[in-house]
């Protein structure tokens, strides 16, 4: 029974996922995000003493969108589900699907079959469980299918079978390496916070199986240790996660459109002499610490102690700067200084010839 099933799941998603895998297009920036609550509905997920893993991952959920929507204007957030409902695991991936998400995100809690044994964060991407661990976390996962009422989009997939996982190891598709790169940066910055770093891991999660954009399943604690309870049902604690994950989201796009941007090239002067060396008017690094949507009428007084404030419009949004300097070195000294103001999300950009690039492009044109 079990080699039949496997034959059957095995050529479903040779016949229909490669292509997939292969064909897809990688854009130039990050316009949608897909946030999935994990469980919802009939499906409480695990258990902890005072509550349970689908209201937890709910409120995450929410204030990590609200983050993206606040700060990252040009970004348009979806969520597969705002309230306690169930939805099946095959419609969440086809919810990022159909909107041609740039990146989806599913929140969860971990437990195990002993309390208080385990605690700590960690973020799976999609791939071959290393580890009797791993494979024990994506079984609890995928255990929703025996919720839905109709697991033809699984073709009829084992939960439970060890042996089922083994064609999992198929799925590590071109987007691999950004989903690991993702979850690198959730796990640091969790690790900022103070929370127990558990490491990015791999796993065959049914969630992750048919999307077809760098995906990520995080497992935000234990939610049954008892003080990663008190934690994940605080205020504080949910809003400490909501906002680790959104500055490793905002961190990863940022990175992502420097490396693929087309739109921000240098522009060249074709009347220049190729004799001619770039001034320090054409190429300069300056600190970026604050975006708004509208622009701040004082903004000595909005950003008080911060020097030398200076404003671009980037992507429908208000970008406030900070000094204008000849080196990245130097403008990382500037960055320490906002970032000390309480601006932590400050990063270092460059401008060339009035247009924003990136910091190799503005290196490599001061060497010419």
């Amino acid at each position: 029974m079990i080699e039949r099933k496997i034959s059957r799941f095995g050529v479903f998603f040779l016949i229909f996922m490669l292509p997939l895998c292969v064909f897809a297009q990688k854009g130039e920036k990050i316009q949608t995000i897909v946030i999935d609550a994990g469980h919802g509905g009939k499906d409480t997920g695990a258990l902890g003493k005072v509550t349970n893993e689908k209201t937890l991952n709910l409120a995450v959920a929410l204030k990590f969108g609200a983050y993206i929507e606040e700060n990252l204007p040009d970004v348009k957030v979806i969520y597969t589900r705002k309230t306690d409902k169930f939805v099946e695991l095959s419609e969440r991936a086809a919810i990022a699907n159909r909107n041609n998400a740039d990146v989806f995100v599913s929140i969860h809690c971990n437990s195990t079959g002993t309390p208080n044994s385990a605690y700590g964060a960690e973020t799976f991407v999609m791939g071959e469980s290393k580890n009797e661990k791993n494979l024990e976390v994506a079984k609890k996962e995928n255990a929703a299918i025996l919720l839905e009422d109709n697991t033809d989009a699984y073709d009829n997939f084992d939960p439970n079978s060890t042996e089922a996982y083994i064609l999992f190891s198929l799925s590590q598709s071109l987007y691999q390496s950004q989903s690991l790169d993702l979850a690198g940066k959730v796990q640091k910055q969790f690790a900022s916070k103070g929370r127990h770093n558990r490491g990015v891991q791999q796993a065959g999660f049914l969630v992750l199986w048919k999307t077809s954009m760098p995906s990520i399943l995080v497992e935000l604690g234990f939610i049954n240790h008892a003080k990663e309870e008190q934690f994940l049902n605080s205020e504080k604690g949910q809003t400490q996660l909501a906002l680790a994950l959104y500055r490793a989201f905002e961190e990863y796009k940022r990175e992502f459109e420097a490396e693929n941007s087309t739109t921000s090239k240098p522009v060249i002067n074709e009347k220049k002499e190729k004799t001619e060396k770039n001034t320090v008017s054409d190429i300069y690094f300056t600190v970026q610490f604050a975006s708004r949507d509208k622009k701040v009428s004082s903004p000595d007084k909005t950003f008080s102690g911060v020097k030398e404030v200076d404003v671009y419009e980037y992507n429908g949004a208000f970008r406030y700067v900070s000094g204008k300097f000849t080196s990245k070195d130097a403008a990382m000294k500037r960055q320490s200084e906002v970032r000390a103001l309480g601006y932590k999300d400050a990063f270092v950009i460059a401008f060339i010839n009035g247009e924003r690039g990136t910091i190799k492009q503005a290196e490599e044109a001061l060497k010419k």
